[in-house]
């Protein structure tokens, strides 16, 4: 029966080189499926559950109605930016970013000029050419004179004018105010600014009225309400998509799901690296900037971030393993071999990679960390599987080689694969999110750990046995050509600090009353403090928060958001092919539902805009009626094209091109804005979004209709993170029970462990609101995995405890003195390979760090402190196999299944020896 259990590690043992061949074959078949390798940056695709209304109003709109618009943004900020030299600064910025210059794809060259929104301009620089023009088509008009042309004159003379109307890029700024004046802004004061923002009300360009007092924030009034000073002033360029030249390549770097063109895409580009370069800024005066590939460019960057700190750590990493797996002479140091149980882990990375890539799972910025999890826990499973190694008893130690490394994995292999498959079991059941992001990084891990498992148990063992075999034949640690003639080892490497220090100094104290006496109220209190803390732990998914915090998105962002909270957060209805004319009173009722609720403050309704219109142009009053298809075709048109409907051109998609002095032809989709009210907490915010899809679902239209919002993507994440994460939580402690108790095979035993796991989280959900963490995406990964590592360092105790006779203090004390070298070099080693991250920038690294520090500290204190102080108390008997006959764990001259020895040192004799069972 022995010999059937050995049987696996035998195998490996007589057959090294063939099993490193497979699991080198394996990793490189595996690889083949970065070749499908795509890295994911669309919060849609990553944060968002994939059945939610914004998901499915987002695909609606890319495939019925694709964005045509793009924006960039420029924000000033000083302690007053209303004086005349910030205002010329401004300008100067204006005419920098209108001389960026860049090549196409057809060789031309493209300014702003040629890609931006272009729209009727009445005013600024081109009023002379526009007065001309009204001149000549109404000679018996003052062309000085303000009215609707459209309405004053039959319609195919206005169209005449329509069509000869200059026009301008759409830019919303300040600067607005003197029509981007050269003479006019150069010869400003700062009384002449301070004025203007307080009595001009129409734009100078456009000839619309606008309220420029919008565009500040920080405004600071005197007692009669006039603005004195503003900290920020915001400038937002409108950008036009070439729908005929949007290229599909660019679509996972545009943006939230967004298209754009190549000339534009370069052209941001340009834009980002102009205001990154600019020089000459007057004193106090900063410049932040945005634009719309910013988000997806640096969430792309941000993946692959922060690899600095991942190497520093696996050096150190690499550094510690050596110098725990070997000793300090020529011959028993282990450098080739800590090098491979390393690269084991790396190749676990590459199988659960490549597998998964060629799958077509997602990789976000989250899967980043993935390396360092699984270098954490192969690192763990080689130390438990050398501590097995070094405390073979006499008897198995005169065996040959292949059968001492089969006797040694016996030992290790059900430590090792009750820790490796209760985390398998943890990241499966975590699978099971709506999370995109969260599942796919689950799956990764959970291939990951098994493979790691596999090849912990094949690929390592495999040179722990070359390795072993150069040992025995003193050979040296790194140069294995040569070998050491009548070596002996030095008296100082035979020294075992750790292991000394857990058989006579820590387990013999912490099983003393008064010890563990401390050490229950410890916990007692520790659980009470973190019990209290974890009711104040709060939840909001900010997607912000995944930008570096150096980066210049995150500064223009993190600005944008305080400067600017009183504007509300705007939104969309989209509306499909509905039956418009029979249905366009629908849309009023609805615009006026959104206007009457107390979480809208404004409604940009095109509806009524066109009813008034329509009322002065035939003298017809449209609202709350249904109309025929040809009046709705016509006066949709003669809107669309009057002064006041010209800007909603876009917020309609026709099933064809809207031609002048022509009936519109059929609408397929169509949209209108509003904006919500400020909102203060979460639950403010879901509601306004649900009662705005509410009132959308319950408009009565006869096809798709919704309502979105880019910051409805966090919302809807907001909705569902909370009940997601306490799901996952919940069904990977069963998943852990349900392991343990299959693998430990006692109930008791299992539900110690999940206790200690139990406490573990806590205490680490209570270090998160300690240290300012929310419960997010990135938090609930992390909590997923916390459960993962915090079961191997209670595992390993709990098992061993279970595998001696004698009395709990003498079972307890074992246990401890046998895992606590390997579950402490684990849990450090692990803490090492991660500390580094404490200096990135990225939020998901920082987060990792400061969840990770709080694994180590309560695991640690839970799996190695209070875990052995409770089984020593109120633990189980051993196993009923074990023979009555056979004489407890801490008796003198114990000889068990004389498979497994252990020295430790009593109060009554300097040395003795102990035997325990095998982890059979």
């Amino acid at each position: 029966m022995k010999e059937k259990r050995d049987r696996y590690g035998l195998l490996v043992a007589c057959h090294p080189i063939r099993f490193i061949l497979g699991c080198v074959c394996v990793t490189a078949i595996c690889a083949l499926g970065f070749l499908n390798f795509t890295p994911e940056n669309r919060p849609e695709k990553l944060w968002i559950p994939q059945n939610s209304d914004f998901v499915k109003i987002l695909e609606w709109q890319k495939q019925n109605f694709p964005p045509d618009q793009r924006f960039e943004m420029i924000l000033y900020e000083a302690d007053n930016v209303l004086t005349a030299q910030y205002v010329r600064e401004m300008y100067r910025v204006h005419n920098q970013i209108r001389s960026v210059q860049i090549t196409g794809v057809d060789g031309k060259n493209y300014t702003q000029d040629d890609l931006c929104f272009r729209v009727p301009a009445l005013g600024g620089k081109q009023r002379q050419q526009l007065l001309e023009i009204k001149a000549q088509i109404f000679p018996d008009i003052d062309p000085q004179k303000e009215l609707d042309w459209s309405l004053a004159f039959d319609k195919n003379t206005y169209y005449q004018f329509y069509t000869r109307m200059p026009t301008a890029c759409l830019e919303e700024s300040i600067l607005e105010m003197w029509g981007y004046d050269t003479d006019v802004i150069h010869s400003l004061t700062d009384a002449d600014v301070v004025n203007a923002i307080n009595t001009v009300n129409m734009s100078a360009t456009f000839s619309y009225p606008l309220n420029f007092t919008e565009y500040l924030g920080g405004v600071e009034r005197n007692t009669s309400g006039h603005i004195t000073s503003a900290r920020t002033a915001l400038t937002r360029l409108i950008m036009q998509i070439n729908s005929q030249r949007v290229d599909a390549n660019l679509d996972n770097n545009a943006g939230l799901s967004e298209v754009v063109d190549p000339e534009l895409y370069t052209w941001e580009g340009k834009f980002i690296q102009a205001l990154d370069s600019i020089t000459g800024t007057p004193q106090g005066l900063q410049i932040y900037y945005y634009s719309q590939r910013s988000f997806a460019e640096i969430s792309s960057d941000t993946i692959f971030g922060d690899v600095t700190f991942l190497t520093i750590g696996f050096i150190i990493l690499f550094i510690y393993v050596q110098l725990m797996l070997g000793k300090f002479n020529m011959v028993e140091n282990r450098p080739g071999l800590s090098l491979m149980g390393m690269l084991a882990t790396f190749m676990a990375v590459v199988v659960a990679f490549g597998l998964c890539s060629g799958l077509g799972l997602i990789y976000g910025p989250v899967h980043t960390i993935l390396p360092l999890l699984l270098l954490g826990l192969g690192v763990d499973d080689m130390f438990v599987f050398m501590q097995c190694w070094n405390k073979l008893d006499h008897q198995e130690c005169q065996q040959e080689l292949h059968k001492r490394v089969g006797q040694a994995l016996r030992h290790a292999g059900v430590a090792i694969t009750v820790t490796s498959l209760t985390d398998f079991a943890a990241f499966f059941i975590g699978a099971t999110t709506v999370l995109p992001a969260l599942r796919s990084f689950c799956i990764y891990s959970a291939v990951g750990v098994v493979t790691l498992y596999i090849f912990q148990a094949t690929f390592f063992v495999a040179w722990f046995t070359l390795d072993q075999r150069r040992l025995e034949d003193t050979r040296n640690g790194l140069f294995w050509c040569y070998k050491h003639r009548n070596w002996k080892p030095n008296s100082c490497s035979q020294f075992e600090l750790c292991q000394t220090f857990f058989e006579k100094v820590y387990s013999k104290n912490l099983i003393k009353k008064p010890v563990k006496a401390l050490v229950l109220v410890a916990t007692a209190v520790l659980l009470g403090g973190s019990i209290w803390s974890v009711t104040n732990l709060r939840q909001d998914f900010d997607p912000i928060q995944f930008i570096p915090h150096s980066s210049y998105l995150y500064q223009f962002l993190s600005r944008l958001v305080t400067a600017y909270p009183q504007t509300g957060e705007r939104g969309t209805v989209y509306m499909g092919a509905l039956n418009y004319s029979q249905e366009l009173y629908k849309v009023g009722e609805l615009m006026e539902a959104l206007q009457e609720s107390p979480y809208v403050s404004s409604v940009d309704s095109w509806y009524n805009l066109m009813a008034d219109y329509t009322l002065r142009d035939t003298g017809e009053d449209i609202r709350g009626k249904a109309l025929n298809d040809t009046f709705f075709s016509e006066a949709i048109s003669v809107f669309l094209f009057s002064p006041v409907g010209t800007r909603f051109q876009t917020y309609f998609h026709f099933d064809g091109n809207l031609t002048i002095a022509r009936p519109a032809p059929r609408v397929m989709a169509s949209k209108f804005d509003y904006r919500h009210r400020t909102l203060v907490t979460r639950g403010e915010e879901l509601a306004a979004m649900d009662e705005v899809k509410y009132l959308v679902r319950h408009a009565g239209f006869s096809d798709m209709a919704g309502a979105t919002s880019f910051v409805y993507s966090g919302w809807e994440t907001n909705k569902v993170i909370m009940v997601e994460l306490i799901r996952n939580l919940l069904l990977a402690m069963v998943a852990v029970l349900v392991m343990t108790l299959i693998l430990i095979a006692d109930i008791l035993t299992s539900s110690y462990v999940l206790l200690s796991v139990c406490l573990t989280l806590l205490n680490v959900m209570a270090l998160m609101t300690w240290w300012d963490l929310e419960v997010d995406i990135i938090t609930c990964i992390n909590l997923v995995l916390c459960i993962g590592l915090c079961v191997d360092y209670s595992a390993h105790i709990a098992l061993h405890f279970m595998q001696v006779r004698g009395t709990r203090d003498e079972r307890a004390r074992f246990a401890v003195s046998i895992m606590g070298p390997p579950v402490i070099n684990g849990a450090f080693s692990t803490f090492l390979s991660f500390s580094f991250l404490w200096f990135s920038d990225s939020y998901v690294f920082l987060s990792f760090f400061k969840i990770f520090f709080g694994v180590f500290v309560f695991g640690v204190f839970n799996g190695l402190v209070f875990l052995p102080v409770l089984l020593s108390v109120v633990g189980p008997p051993p196993y009923a196999f074990l023979k009555s006959s056979t004489p407890p764990a801490l008796e003198p001259s114990a000889t068990f299944s004389s498979d497994t020895q252990v020295k430790i040192k009593t109060r009554s004799e300097k040395k003795q020896t102990y035997v325990a069972v095998p982890g059979d």
